[in-house]
């Protein structure tokens, strides 16, 4: 995860509550739990109301800590079927293209953003300055082009060496 200053960011309760809408029933209480254990206090976070991002981020530590890397994936990946879209995009392009307008209506006072630049027909790269671990992230941009007319994508992580940068590859169909 990136060191970057979280302390006085917030995130929606749309992005907070897809810890629960968005995993199997078997694991709802579980994730209750551990928001509640965060300061997201039960009952479910509200879509539009603010919750500290540095407390989410701690949460989604926890997942990817004990629950493992690919829970942390999936919540990513749930993630652009509970957020509102200001645009209509068409194509996975387009929606990849729009990914840093999601991030700046779910957010505030946060630093960080996403660049997308199409590499072929059906790949491109997505840089993220976001304080996002890359296993959400992954499967963000995962279920971005997936609701957006891909049967199927795959994002891997190419480059996270620079310090608070994080560069991935994609491939849809």
């Amino acid at each position: 995860m990136t060191t970057m200053q979280t302390t006085d960011s917030d995130v929606r309760g749309v992005q907070v509550n897809v810890c629960i809408d968005g995993v199997m029933s078997v694991f709802q209480s579980r994730m209750r739990d551990i928001l509640d254990d965060h300061g997201i206090e039960k009952p479910d976070p509200h879509p539009d109301e603010w919750y500290p991002l540095e407390d989410f981020l701690e949460v989604l530590e926890v997942v990817e800590l004990d629950v493992g890397e690919n829970a942390l994936t999936k919540i990513g990946e749930a993630t652009p079927q509970f957020v509102e879209w200001p645009t209509s995009p068409t194509t996975p392009a387009d929606a990849l293209e729009h990914v840093v307008e999601i991030f700046e209506q779910n957010h505030r006072n946060v630093s960080g953003e996403y660049h997308f630049e199409q590499t072929g027909d059906s790949t491109g790269r997505i840089t993220s300055t976001t304080p996002y671990p890359a296993a959400w992230e992954a499967g963000f941009l995962k279920g971005v082009t997936e609701i957006h007319g891909s049967e199927y994508a795959r994002v891997k992580t190419v480059d996270d060496s620079a310090e608070g940068e994080t560069v991935f590859e994609i491939r849809w169909e």
